[in-house]
């Protein structure tokens, strides 16, 4: 009697460990240095392979990386670019209320959105450089944030952080980010074009022209669920 009284207590302490961690807030995740040397972000930093580019070596994705603390969201990637194509990172931010895809961006020739989210915030980095964006229902926003940048074996690295107040987050210990990161060129009426992704989404073939919007199916989601 006294082992089947032991075995149930362990039980009914097991079931209610888990019950409360089911009701923990999600963790705060690591703060990193904006220095563009990538150092410390650890298992944050995503390496994509170095051949997968639709568009070549000199239009590929290396490296890409997000994530928050209780002040910042941070976006690295490491990449080539030629001419008007941009390293472009879309992010759906939990508790944020955003835009159904990316038709009111101030370029007028972007046309993405997720399969499942909305659009709150979006930066394009051409290395030396940034726009960024808080994309609302009813506008793109263009926001401020602190970029470094340097030039490493050809490759272009950056490290940009920006404050969560500025993208209408109020509470980081409930929130979670998704996201994409493209080596995009421009969109017309029907194609969206766009050479290198991380995630891979799948699709990829051909010279990088697909069907606008292009819907984004495959994220990099933080805290991992």
């Amino acid at each position: 009697m006294k082992r089947v009284l032991f075995i149930s207590l362990a039980v009914m302490i097991a079931l209610f460990a888990a019950s409360c961690a089911l009701f923990e807030k999600p963790p705060l995740l690591k703060t990193v240095t904006v220095d563009a040397t990538l150092e410390d972000w650890e298992t944050y930093l995503y390496s994509d392979a170095d051949n997968d580019s639709q568009w070549g070596a000199n239009n590929e994705i290396y490296k890409a990386g997000i994530l928050f603390d209780e002040n910042n969201l941070y976006i690295a990637g490491e990449f080539t670019k030629e001419e008007f194509n941009n390293f472009m990172v879309i992010v759906d931010l939990s508790g944020v209320t955003g835009a159904a895809d990316t038709s009111k961006h101030p370029w007028n020739n972007r046309k993405y959105k997720f399969e499942k989210g909305d659009v709150d915030f979006v930066i394009e980095t051409w290395g030396d450089g940034y726009t960024a964006w808080r994309f609302t229902s009813a506008e793109a926003i263009e926001v401020t944030g602190t970029l470094a940048s340097e030039e490493v074996d050809g490759k272009k690295r950056i490290e940009f952080a920006i404050p969560l107040s500025e993208l209408g987050v109020t509470d980081a210990s409930k929130l979670s980010a998704k996201a994409v990161f493209i080596l995009t060129g421009g969109a017309d009426d029907t194609k969206q074009w766009a050479g290198d992704f991380y995630p891979n989404q799948g699709f990829e073939a051909g010279d990088g022209g697909y069907t606008a919007p292009l819907v984004i199916k495959k994220t990099v989601s933080n805290p991992t669920k």
